[in-house]
């Protein structure tokens, strides 16, 4: 009997143990990125390796383990202060970075701008009124920002790409400008025409002097890391939805891709 209760005891320990393994978090590391759309002015060494640290940052957010590697160095320097005696080794210390215990990156997430155009289209529109010598008017520009993110993820081991996604999105930029002009003139005059007394020919003057321009202009522009980092998070989903959750996400993703695909065709005609 006691052998029997150990055997179930053992048999439940495991299944417990099974789910943790199951979904284990993979790690990935993250390059820097690529410029693929090769007309991007701002484009850069340091912007390719802030845009590598913003989707590092989103993955781990999303629950992915990334393995650190646009500060290796700095990693390396830490274990070199322990080897040399720097840092103690003691055992109320015991978590002191040792060689040989970094951990290897079972993926790695490829990420490319392949485009992004802030003057992916433009509608104007204006307004003009007036009434009684005041006339105002307002004129609106708008044009899209369009940016097309491309993501692979690589097994390290084989270099087979197990999972690819293009992330594709749209922001808006405006610029209004309002002016008025308000021009008293006209109603002076009338008050004026309207009777020979002093008092009327005080008050047309005191409109007839009345004269204001003022104009304003408003632009809200949605910033560049901001409108990339919108996509980076999707991004980061879809990698935590592929190496981690695998569940019904997946299913979530690939309609959102065939949208997207049918969306693109929608633009050509075929003959």
């Amino acid at each position: 009997m006691s052998f029997i209760k150990k055997s179930i005891a053992l048999v439940g320990t495991i299944i417990l143990t099974l789910p943790n393994i199951a979904f284990a978090s993979p790690t990935v590391s993250v390059p820097d990125f690529k410029d693929k759309s090769g007309n991007l002015p701002w484009w850069s060494d340091k912007m390719s390796k802030q845009f590598a640290d913003i989707l590092s940052n989103e993955l781990s957010n999303a629950g992915v383990s990334v393995v650190e590697r646009q500060k290796l160095d700095d990693v390396l320097s830490e274990q070199e202060l322990a080897e040399l005696g720097i840092v103690s080794k003691t055992a109320s210390n015991n978590s002191t970075a040792k060689r040989g215990q970094m951990k290897g990156a079972q993926f790695i997430v490829l990420g490319s701008i392949s485009a992004y155009d802030e003057d992916a289209g433009k509608v104007a529109s204006s307004s003009s009124g007036g009434f009684m010598g005041i006339s105002e008017s307002s004129t609106t520009l708008e044009s899209k920002v369009y940016i097309a993110l491309d993501l692979r993820i690589v097994n390290s081991t084989t270099g087979q790409i197990v999972a690819a996604k293009t992330v594709e999105g749209t922001a808006k930029n405006s610029i209004e400008s309002k002016s008025s002009d308000a021009d008293m003139s006209g109603i002076g005059n009338l008050i004026s025409s309207g009777s020979d007394s002093r008092g009327a020919k005080l008050m047309g003057g005191v409109f007839g002097s009345m004269k204001q321009k003022s104009s304003t202009v408003v632009e809200q522009k949605v910033p560049r890391k901001k409108a990339i980092r919108a996509a980076m998070i999707t991004a980061s989903d879809y990698v935590s939805c592929v190496l981690v959750k695998r569940d019904e996400c997946l299913a979530e993703f690939e309609a959102q891709d065939k949208r997207r695909r049918s969306n693109t065709m929608d633009l050509l005609n075929f003959d």
